[in-house]
């Protein structure tokens, strides 16, 4: 584990204002940490902040003016569950008290149903009966083992339908680290069944995590559930401090309390399969649909067929990649309105910097609550956009409904790099070697006002997009680069939707590689280093099987003793 860097997540965490701590970790931190010091983090303080936390419902929210209670109280419940395992005795009896009343006597499930709040409320209401076992669950008319069994059930299968068909929230830099931090406090404290089945899920989130990052620990490629501050640079997702404190050397801003305090440790197999990264390498993979209502609070209903399919190439010099189908919800589905929320679809990041990220987007009026089609991210209830990536070409379509923005964009970061525009061609040259381009069917526009550093806009309700990239190894000169470049005829029909360039073809319904359909779904993961066939649960790699059927088990390929 990076010291540095815990060091520095110990620091930031105990230098946090209490009154900014919106879920408790700034007072964990101390309680677990600095206890005993006989100033002014002598734990008082930290616990009367959690005793404050535990009065969610009862008082306003302590950092967001106006703000309801019912999205977020999973959030207190996680940090809150823990403190009972970990601090319990350094707790006031009114802090102790105020506890057991937020557990027992208030509905504190997330009006959402998201994927990381579901994973985050059965954790803790799970780990609070396990704790407690002489509780009753009076908001939800459940005893202690009523609600154990409810969980356990829930978890177990929770855990593996994500092994057999991926994050739904795939590959999301703010809330895959929140799931994480869900698995480590299973791992630390549930039973022992759970405990190894939640460190199998740890490993396996890590797992696909580095099949999709660069030897820097760059998250490339399409993800879901994005924000603004993640999409411009790598050292902004949270996934980059989770990659920098097993793998890595950097001290990346931002941390998280329970890798810092957990009995939790990756498995040897996870550092060999980070080891064994070939230094080029394609990856493919399958995410589930989500299926939520709309209305809140959400409900969950029955999980749809289809999924979203994603591939990138990972080289020691960039990395590309994102959707490359996504299927429908079924006709009618109360879920289908989830589709393309907070997605990032694709993207070319060049090794040159962590923020030398270029991707195309059609920004969109925020969405119900501000970021799912915002200006850089998501499409909800817009679902323009068509994808397509292919070893070192990724494509796209845009067919924007005439009550939409009448415009895509691209994020280009210019002062990183050399560029010049020619035609409907954006030519970028990074390091004097590695070159790549952007095609627009429909030409290259500025930036708005204020954004030309980073923004080009192509105008118009149906576009087609191409993006090639390549090192001066492969092609030797950035002269030849542009002339093979132009060579491949980038073609688009706005009537069809259909774009065409080299060996590849895309419209609304096929994906097409030398005249053959790639075949969706993918497997669940497929690369070099690990494989899954599609809902098998059963993940292969050099060096184990990992199988989440029932309560989960590894077999070591060689005979090492150990299960």
């Amino acid at each position: 584990m990076n010291q540095k860097l815990c060091e520095k997540m110990i620091t930031d965490y105990l230098a946090g204002d209490l009154e900014k701590d919106t879920y408790g970790g700034y007072s964990l931190a101390r309680l677990l940490f600095t206890l005993g010091d006989g100033g002014k983090s002598d734990g008082k303080e930290a616990g009367d902040w959690l005793g404050r936390l535990a009065r969610w419902f009862e008082l306003p929210h302590p950092t967001i003016p106006g703000r309801g209670p019912e999205g977020e109280p999973d959030f207190v419940a996680h940090k809150l569950v823990r403190a009972c395992y970990s601090a319990e005795e350094k707790l006031s009896q009114e802090t102790r008290e105020l506890i057991r009343k937020f557990f027992t006597e208030h509905d504190f499930e997330s009006k959402y149903k998201s994927e990381n709040h579901m994973l985050l409320f059965h954790e803790a209401r799970y780990l609070y009966a396990l704790r407690y076992p002489e509780t009753v669950f009076f908001q939800y008319n459940k005893t202690a083992a009523e609600a154990l069994k409810e969980d356990r059930d829930f978890l177990q299968e929770f855990i593996r339908f994500r092994a057999q068909r991926g994050w739904a929230e795939f590959d999301s830099c703010g809330y895959a680290p929140e799931d994480f931090t869900a698995l480590l406090s299973l791992y630390d404290f549930g039973e022992p069944q759970m405990r190894h089945f939640a460190e199998m899920s740890a490993n396996l989130l890590l797992m696909d995590m580095l099949m999709d990052c660069s030897k820097e620990g760059y998250y490339g490629g399409a993800h879901g559930r994005v924000y603004e501050e993640a999409v411009f640079d790598h050292r902004n997702s949270g996934m980059y401090v989770l990659y920098s404190l097993y793998f890595g050397e950097d001290t990346p801003d931002g941390a998280y309390l329970e890798p810092l305090v957990s009995e939790y440790v990756p498995g040897d197999y996870v550092y060999e399969l980070f080891r064994s990264r070939p230094e080029s390498w394609e990856n493919r993979e399958s995410k589930h649909l989500h299926s939520i209502t709309y209305e809140t609070p959400h409900r969950q209903v029955p999980q749809v067929p289809g999924s979203i399919n994603k591939r990138i190439l990972v080289t020691p010099d960039y990395m590309i990649g994102g959707v490359t189908w996504q299927d429908d919800y079924p006709a009618g589905s109360p879920a289908a309105w989830y589709a393309h929320h907070q997605q990032h679809e694709w993207e070319l990041t060049l090794l040159t910097g962590p923020d030398v990220r270029i991707f195309t987007h059609h920004p969109g009026g925020a969405g119900p609550e501000g970021k799912e089609h915002g200006y850089w991210t998501g499409d909800l209830a817009c679902c323009c956009g068509q994808f397509f990536s292919h070893g070192n070409i990724a494509m796209a379509t845009y067919d924007i409904p005439e009550k939409e923005m009448q415009f895509i964009h691209a994020s280009v970061p210019f002062n990183r790099l050399e560029t010049e525009r020619e035609g409907n061609y954006l030519w970028m040259k990074a390091s004097g070697r590695v070159y790549a381009m952007l095609w627009f069917s429909q030409g290259i526009g500025r930036g708005g006002q204020g954004m030309e550093e980073i923004e080009v806009r192509s105008y118009g309700r149906r576009h087609g997009v191409v993006c090639m990239v390549a090192t001066e190894e492969e092609y030797g000169s950035y002269e030849v680069f542009k002339e093979t470049a132009k060579a491949n005829r980038p073609e688009f029909d706005p009537g069809t939707m259909t774009l065409s360039y080299s060996n590849l073809k895309m419209n609304r319904t096929e994906r097409l590689v030398d005249g053959r359909q790639e075949v969706f779904p993918y497997d669940t993961y497929d690369s070099l280093c690990m494989h899954s066939a599609f809902g098998s649960g059963i993940i292969e790699t050099e060096r184990v099987s990992m199988d989440f059927n029932g309560w989960g088990k590894v077999v070591y390929k060689e005979a090492m003793g150990r299960v």
